[in-house]
């Protein structure tokens, strides 16, 4: 069956990113680990990655992203209609993190409809999507969506495989809704749950609540990611979802930008090999900040809106928990 025509009601006003000052480099983590030097780099890709001082949350990095944001958009908190959290990394289990982000923002964002949209690593793709449907039905008209994350809170440094990918950060975009669709756009989200536990955080929801902690359980409370079988579903599932999208947005996979998850290194890599996209199409800054979880797709966007001679049609392109995956073809 053929999927219905999709209309891109949005434009991209405004893109924006913070890090904390703190930065920790590959060679750092080395010593600290008592790893062979060079492993870091080599097995993740990361030179150095960002770390909140203490005190500092991810609210306060997506606060600084989202005032970027707005400033490069030319809007002010009272313009917008929407603020859309598009994170993992939860502050704390209610209220959400969007209402903690506009009491963050100040008095002038009162009032604004806040909400959440949490798909782990694709949480900006999907949150982006929503909003393109929310404007299409005439619902919202300038919205503010941002990803902060700070998962080196909650690593396992027993496993350096992983706890050495990640980083501190945010990204943020304002998207405006446009009188006029500009165009044919196409997005797809597949979800293969019979992964669901090769990448996740175990503990602390109702299952396992936070109060149920133990040292003897303290691994269950970290992240853990089985590389080698999250490899193997992408490898898998990943190709098809891609010709299928550009199927529909009747697309040429070599005229677009592509702006994949920051996952590591080997995983960038891994998708130019076996998408067939040139390296020079494939923007990725996994190197200078580590794996940003959900912030990692918009802060590599923000690189790309200030690229001079980028091509503007663009797809953004990644995998998450779940085992999910998702690619959106647009304009910017």
């Amino acid at each position: 069956m053929n999927a219905p025509v999709l209309l891109q009601h949005f434009a991209l006003a405004g893109t924006g990113t913070c890090l904390p000052e703190r930065r920790v480099t590959a060679e750092e983590l080395d010593a600290r680990l008592g790893l062979a030097a060079g492993w870091t780099r080599r097995h993740t890709g990361v030179a150095v990655r960002h770390q909140c001082a203490p005190g500092e949350t991810a609210t306060d990095l997506g606060a600084r992203a989202a005032r970027a944001a707005l400033a490069d958009a030319g809007l002010r908190l009272r313009d917008l209609d929407l603020i859309v959290d598009a994170s993992t990394c939860q502050q704390q289990p209610i209220p959400s993190n969007a209402a903690l982000l506009q009491e963050a923002l100040g008095a002038e964002a009162s009032g604004t409809a806040a909400f959440d949209i949490h798909a782990s690593c694709l949480s900006f793709v999907v949150a982006l999507a929503t909003v393109n449907a929310l404007f299409a039905a005439g619902m919202h008209r300038r919205a503010l969506i941002v990803s902060a994350e700070t998962p080196l809170q909650g690593v396992n440094w027993a496993d350096p495989a992983s706890a050495c990918l990640m980083g501190d950060g945010a990204a943020a975009a304002v998207v405006t809704r446009r009188d006029a669709p500009l165009g044919a756009c196409a997005y797809r989200y597949e979800t293969f749950a019979e992964f669901a536990h090769v990448c996740e955080v175990a503990a602390g929801g109702h299952r396992l609540p936070p109060y149920a902690y133990t040292p003897e359980r303290d691994a269950q409370f970290r992240f853990f990611m089985d590389g080698p079988r999250l490899h193997k579903a992408a490898s898998r599932h990943l190709p098809p979802l891609v010709r299928r999208v550009l199927a529909e947005a009747g697309a040429d996979r070599g005229a677009l930008e592509v702006v994949p998850h920051q996952a590591s290194g080997p995983a960038v890599e891994l998708i130019a090999r076996r998408l067939g996209i040139a390296r020079d199409r494939l923007h990725s800054s996994l190197a200078e900040h580590g794996n940003l979880v959900a912030a990692g797709i918009p802060f590599a966007l923000h690189g790309l809106r200030k690229k001079p001679g980028a091509g503007a049609r663009t797809m953004l392109l990644g995998t998450a928990a779940g085992y999910s995956q998702a690619a959106f073809i647009f304009t910017r």
